[in-house]
Protein backbone atom coordinates (compact mmCIF):
# COMPACT_ATOMS: atom_id res chain seq x y z
CA UNK A 1 0.00 0.00 0.00
CA UNK A 2 1.33 3.45 -0.91
CA UNK A 3 1.89 6.03 1.83
CA UNK A 4 -1.48 7.16 3.18
CA UNK A 5 -2.53 10.79 3.19
CA UNK A 6 -4.88 10.19 6.13
CA UNK A 7 -4.59 8.03 9.22
CA UNK A 8 -7.97 7.37 10.84
CA UNK A 9 -7.30 6.65 14.53
CA UNK A 10 -10.17 4.80 16.21
CA UNK A 11 -9.83 4.23 19.97
CA UNK A 12 -12.29 1.66 21.26
CA UNK A 13 -13.30 0.04 24.52
CA UNK A 14 -16.06 -2.60 24.68
CA UNK A 15 -17.85 -1.24 21.62
CA UNK A 16 -18.27 -4.56 19.82
CA UNK A 17 -21.84 -3.65 18.90
CA UNK A 18 -20.69 -0.55 17.00
CA UNK A 19 -17.11 -1.02 15.77
CA UNK A 20 -17.97 -3.04 12.65
CA UNK A 21 -20.30 -0.36 11.26
CA UNK A 22 -17.72 2.31 12.06
CA UNK A 23 -15.01 0.42 10.17
CA UNK A 24 -17.31 -0.19 7.19
CA UNK A 25 -18.05 3.54 7.01
CA UNK A 26 -14.33 4.31 6.79
CA UNK A 27 -13.59 1.60 4.24
CA UNK A 28 -16.40 2.98 2.05
CA UNK A 29 -14.60 6.31 1.50
CA UNK A 30 -14.40 7.66 -2.03
CA UNK A 31 -10.88 8.95 -1.23
CA UNK A 32 -8.63 5.90 -1.05
CA UNK A 33 -5.26 7.05 0.33
CA UNK A 34 -5.81 6.27 3.99
CA UNK A 35 -5.04 3.78 6.76
CA UNK A 36 -7.10 2.82 9.79
CA UNK A 37 -5.41 2.52 13.18
CA UNK A 38 -7.72 0.76 15.65
CA UNK A 39 -6.50 1.14 19.23
CA UNK A 40 -8.25 -1.40 21.46
CA UNK A 41 -7.95 0.17 24.89
CA UNK A 42 -8.19 -3.07 26.86
CA UNK A 43 -11.63 -4.28 25.71
CA UNK A 44 -13.06 -7.27 27.55
CA UNK A 45 -15.53 -8.20 24.82
CA UNK A 46 -14.73 -9.78 21.43
CA UNK A 47 -13.67 -6.54 19.75
CA UNK A 48 -10.45 -8.15 18.52
CA UNK A 49 -12.36 -10.95 16.78
CA UNK A 50 -14.69 -8.50 15.03
CA UNK A 51 -11.89 -6.18 13.85
CA UNK A 52 -9.77 -9.07 12.57
CA UNK A 53 -12.64 -10.17 10.33
CA UNK A 54 -11.78 -7.13 8.19
CA UNK A 55 -9.07 -8.46 5.92
CA UNK A 56 -8.36 -5.13 4.25
CA UNK A 57 -4.67 -4.14 4.40
CA UNK A 58 -5.70 -0.64 5.42
CA UNK A 59 -6.87 -1.88 8.84
CA UNK A 60 -4.33 -2.13 11.65
CA UNK A 61 -5.32 -3.48 15.07
CA UNK A 62 -3.41 -2.63 18.25
CA UNK A 63 -4.30 -3.91 21.70
CA UNK A 64 -3.09 -2.13 24.83
CA UNK A 65 -3.93 -2.03 28.52
CA UNK A 66 -6.77 0.30 29.38
CA UNK A 67 -5.68 3.89 29.81
CA UNK A 68 -8.74 5.88 28.63
CA UNK A 69 -9.26 7.74 25.35
CA UNK A 70 -6.57 10.40 25.76
CA UNK A 71 -3.88 7.74 26.07
CA UNK A 72 -5.41 5.65 23.27
CA UNK A 73 -5.53 8.59 20.87
CA UNK A 74 -1.92 9.54 21.56
CA UNK A 75 -0.95 5.87 21.13
CA UNK A 76 -2.63 5.81 17.71
CA UNK A 77 -1.10 9.14 16.70
CA UNK A 78 2.37 7.81 17.50
CA UNK A 79 1.80 4.88 15.11
CA UNK A 80 0.13 6.85 12.33
CA UNK A 81 1.89 7.33 8.99
CA UNK A 82 -0.50 9.72 7.26
CA UNK A 83 0.15 13.39 6.62
CA UNK A 84 -3.09 14.09 8.46
CA UNK A 85 -4.59 12.18 11.38
CA UNK A 86 -8.27 12.23 12.22
CA UNK A 87 -9.78 10.86 15.39
CA UNK A 88 -13.01 8.89 15.13
CA UNK A 89 -14.94 7.36 18.00
CA UNK A 90 -15.76 3.69 17.52
CA UNK A 91 -19.53 4.24 17.60
CA UNK A 92 -19.68 7.01 14.97
CA UNK A 93 -19.92 6.91 11.17
CA UNK A 94 -18.13 8.71 8.36
CA UNK A 95 -20.13 9.60 5.29
CA UNK A 96 -18.51 8.29 2.06
CA UNK A 97 -17.25 11.76 1.10
CA UNK A 98 -15.67 12.64 4.45
CA UNK A 99 -12.02 12.16 3.51
CA UNK A 100 -12.50 13.56 0.00
CA UNK A 101 -14.09 16.70 1.48
CA UNK A 102 -11.25 17.12 3.96
CA UNK A 103 -8.60 16.54 1.31
CA UNK A 104 -10.03 19.18 -1.03
CA UNK A 105 -10.28 21.72 1.80
CA UNK A 106 -6.74 20.98 2.99
CA UNK A 107 -5.40 21.82 -0.47
CA UNK A 108 -7.57 24.94 -0.76
CA UNK A 109 -6.50 26.21 2.67
CA UNK A 110 -2.78 25.57 2.15
CA UNK A 111 -2.47 22.69 4.65
CA UNK A 112 -3.82 24.04 7.94
CA UNK A 113 -2.70 22.38 11.14
CA UNK A 114 -6.28 21.70 12.24
CA UNK A 115 -9.37 21.12 10.12
CA UNK A 116 -12.84 19.69 10.63
CA UNK A 117 -16.16 19.23 8.88
CA UNK A 118 -19.61 19.43 10.46
CA UNK A 119 -21.55 16.48 11.85
CA UNK A 120 -25.08 15.52 12.79
CA UNK A 121 -26.58 13.15 15.35
CA UNK A 122 -28.49 9.90 15.05
CA UNK A 123 -30.72 9.24 18.06
CA UNK A 124 -32.70 6.01 17.70
CA UNK A 125 -32.92 6.44 13.94
CA UNK A 126 -33.83 10.14 14.09
CA UNK A 127 -31.28 12.51 12.60
CA UNK A 128 -30.75 15.98 14.05
CA UNK A 129 -28.30 18.83 13.51
CA UNK A 130 -25.43 19.70 15.83
CA UNK A 131 -24.60 23.12 17.22
CA UNK A 132 -22.23 23.56 14.27
CA UNK A 133 -25.07 23.70 11.73
CA UNK A 134 -25.37 27.53 11.60
CA UNK A 135 -21.64 28.22 11.99
CA UNK A 136 -20.10 29.52 8.74
CA UNK A 137 -16.95 28.07 7.21
CA UNK A 138 -13.76 29.74 8.37
CA UNK A 139 -10.92 29.80 10.84
CA UNK A 140 -11.76 29.63 14.56
CA UNK A 141 -9.42 30.40 17.42
CA UNK A 142 -9.41 30.06 21.20
CA UNK A 143 -12.32 32.46 21.61
CA UNK A 144 -14.64 30.01 19.83
CA UNK A 145 -13.67 27.15 22.15
CA UNK A 146 -14.07 29.15 25.36
CA UNK A 147 -17.80 28.57 24.74
CA UNK A 148 -17.35 24.78 24.64
CA UNK A 149 -16.13 22.26 22.11
CA UNK A 150 -18.75 22.19 19.39
CA UNK A 151 -16.45 19.89 17.37
CA UNK A 152 -16.56 17.10 20.00
CA UNK A 153 -13.96 14.53 18.84
CA UNK A 154 -14.36 15.50 15.17
CA UNK A 155 -10.90 16.94 14.46
CA UNK A 156 -8.23 16.26 11.84
CA UNK A 157 -4.67 17.36 12.57
CA UNK A 158 -1.50 17.75 10.51
CA UNK A 159 0.88 15.18 11.97
CA UNK A 160 4.11 17.07 11.32
CA UNK A 161 3.17 20.07 13.43
CA UNK A 162 5.89 20.91 15.97
CA UNK A 163 3.40 22.93 18.02
CA UNK A 164 0.88 20.09 18.38
CA UNK A 165 -0.22 19.48 21.97
CA UNK A 166 -1.21 15.89 22.70
CA UNK A 167 -4.38 14.74 24.42
CA UNK A 168 -4.48 14.92 28.21
CA UNK A 169 -3.79 11.40 29.54
CA UNK A 170 -4.99 11.83 33.13
CA UNK A 171 -8.02 9.52 33.20
CA UNK A 172 -9.75 11.73 35.75
CA UNK A 173 -10.48 14.03 32.77
CA UNK A 174 -12.08 11.25 30.70
CA UNK A 175 -14.79 12.61 28.36
CA UNK A 176 -13.39 16.16 28.73
CA UNK A 177 -10.05 15.59 27.00
CA UNK A 178 -11.46 16.59 23.57
CA UNK A 179 -12.26 20.07 24.82
CA UNK A 180 -8.91 20.37 26.61
CA UNK A 181 -7.15 19.38 23.38
CA UNK A 182 -8.90 22.15 21.44
CA UNK A 183 -8.33 24.78 24.12
CA UNK A 184 -4.61 24.08 24.34
CA UNK A 185 -4.06 23.82 20.58
CA UNK A 186 -5.95 27.00 19.67
CA UNK A 187 -4.00 29.27 22.01
CA UNK A 188 -1.62 29.99 19.13
CA UNK A 189 -3.41 28.46 16.14
CA UNK A 190 -6.81 28.10 14.50
CA UNK A 191 -9.10 25.34 13.26
CA UNK A 192 -10.53 25.60 9.77
CA UNK A 193 -14.19 24.53 9.69
CA UNK A 194 -15.57 23.17 6.40
CA UNK A 195 -19.26 23.89 5.77
CA UNK A 196 -20.23 20.29 4.99
CA UNK A 197 -21.87 17.59 7.13
CA UNK A 198 -19.81 14.45 6.53
CA UNK A 199 -20.00 12.55 9.83
CA UNK A 200 -22.81 11.20 12.00
CA UNK A 201 -22.44 10.75 15.76
CA UNK A 202 -24.41 7.95 17.36
CA UNK A 203 -26.26 9.56 20.27
CA UNK A 204 -26.96 6.39 22.27
CA UNK A 205 -27.48 6.19 26.02
CA UNK A 206 -24.02 4.75 26.73
CA UNK A 207 -22.20 7.72 25.21
CA UNK A 208 -19.68 9.28 27.58
CA UNK A 209 -21.57 12.59 27.55
CA UNK A 210 -24.79 10.89 28.69
CA UNK A 211 -23.65 8.13 30.99
CA UNK A 212 -22.53 9.91 34.19
CA UNK A 213 -23.74 13.45 34.83
CA UNK A 214 -22.21 13.82 38.30
CA UNK A 215 -18.88 12.47 37.06
CA UNK A 216 -18.89 15.02 34.24
CA UNK A 217 -19.62 17.84 36.68
CA UNK A 218 -16.59 16.85 38.78
CA UNK A 219 -14.39 16.80 35.68
CA UNK A 220 -15.57 20.18 34.45
CA UNK A 221 -14.93 21.77 37.84
CA UNK A 222 -11.47 20.20 37.90
CA UNK A 223 -10.92 21.55 34.38
CA UNK A 224 -10.72 25.08 35.79
CA UNK A 225 -7.64 24.05 37.80
CA UNK A 226 -6.06 22.54 34.67
CA UNK A 227 -6.75 25.72 32.69
CA UNK A 228 -4.89 27.84 35.25
CA UNK A 229 -1.75 25.76 34.60
CA UNK A 230 -1.97 25.13 30.84
CA UNK A 231 -3.56 28.25 29.36
CA UNK A 232 -2.73 31.94 29.45
CA UNK A 233 -6.12 33.64 29.54
CA UNK A 234 -7.12 37.23 30.11
CA UNK A 235 -9.47 37.88 33.04
CA UNK A 236 -12.39 38.27 30.63
CA UNK A 237 -11.53 34.98 28.86
CA UNK A 238 -11.30 33.19 32.21
CA UNK A 239 -14.72 34.51 33.20
CA UNK A 240 -16.22 33.44 29.89
CA UNK A 241 -14.80 29.92 30.19
CA UNK A 242 -15.89 29.56 33.80
CA UNK A 243 -19.36 30.79 32.91
CA UNK A 244 -19.71 28.10 30.28
CA UNK A 245 -18.39 25.42 32.63
CA UNK A 246 -20.98 26.38 35.26
CA UNK A 247 -23.66 26.40 32.54
CA UNK A 248 -22.73 22.82 31.57
CA UNK A 249 -22.75 21.78 35.23
CA UNK A 250 -26.23 23.26 35.64
CA UNK A 251 -27.52 21.39 32.58
CA UNK A 252 -26.22 18.04 33.82
CA UNK A 253 -27.41 18.59 37.39
CA UNK A 254 -30.83 19.39 35.92
CA UNK A 255 -30.68 16.14 33.92
CA UNK A 256 -30.25 14.25 37.21
CA UNK A 257 -33.17 16.25 38.67
CA UNK A 258 -30.84 17.75 41.31
CA UNK A 259 -32.63 21.07 41.26
CA UNK A 260 -30.77 22.68 44.15
CA UNK A 261 -27.42 21.83 42.63
CA UNK A 262 -28.58 23.08 39.23
CA UNK A 263 -29.74 26.41 40.70
CA UNK A 264 -26.37 26.87 42.43
CA UNK A 265 -24.51 26.40 39.14
CA UNK A 266 -26.99 28.63 37.31
CA UNK A 267 -26.26 31.46 39.75
CA UNK A 268 -22.53 31.05 39.13
CA UNK A 269 -23.00 30.98 35.34
CA UNK A 270 -25.59 33.78 35.12
CA UNK A 271 -23.24 36.84 34.92
CA UNK A 272 -21.45 35.39 31.88
CA UNK A 273 -24.47 34.11 29.93
CA UNK A 274 -26.55 35.96 27.33
CA UNK A 275 -29.81 36.93 29.04
CA UNK A 276 -32.01 34.78 26.79
CA UNK A 277 -29.83 31.70 27.35
CA UNK A 278 -29.79 32.28 31.12
CA UNK A 279 -33.58 32.74 31.26
CA UNK A 280 -34.25 29.59 29.23
CA UNK A 281 -32.00 27.56 31.51
CA UNK A 282 -33.68 29.02 34.59
CA UNK A 283 -37.13 28.11 33.23
CA UNK A 284 -36.03 24.53 32.53
CA UNK A 285 -34.52 24.09 35.98
CA UNK A 286 -37.52 25.55 37.80
CA UNK A 287 -39.99 23.48 35.75
CA UNK A 288 -38.02 20.26 36.20
CA UNK A 289 -37.43 17.37 33.75
CA UNK A 290 -40.77 15.69 34.45
CA UNK A 291 -42.86 18.75 33.55
CA UNK A 292 -40.74 19.42 30.47
CA UNK A 293 -41.25 15.80 29.42
CA UNK A 294 -44.99 16.10 29.83
CA UNK A 295 -45.06 19.27 27.71
CA UNK A 296 -43.00 17.63 24.97
CA UNK A 297 -45.27 14.56 25.07
CA UNK A 298 -48.38 16.71 24.74
CA UNK A 299 -46.90 18.55 21.75
CA UNK A 300 -46.01 15.31 19.98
Amino acid sequence: MSAPFFSVVIPTYNRVGFIADTLRSVLAQTFSAFEIVVVDDGSKDNTAEVVRQFKDAKVQYHFKENGERGVARNYGLARAKGEYVLFLDSDDLLHPNHLATLHAAIQEQNQPNFIATKFDFNRNGQRSSSDLAPVPAGHYDLGFFLRGNALACNICVRRQNPGLKLFEEDRSFAAVEDWMFMLENTQNDTVYLVDAVTLTMNDHDARSMRADNQGLIKRWLKLMQWVAVHLSLTPSQSQQLEGHIFYLCAIHAYADNYRGQAIKFLRQAWPQLPLRKALLLAMRILAGPQLIGLVKGARS
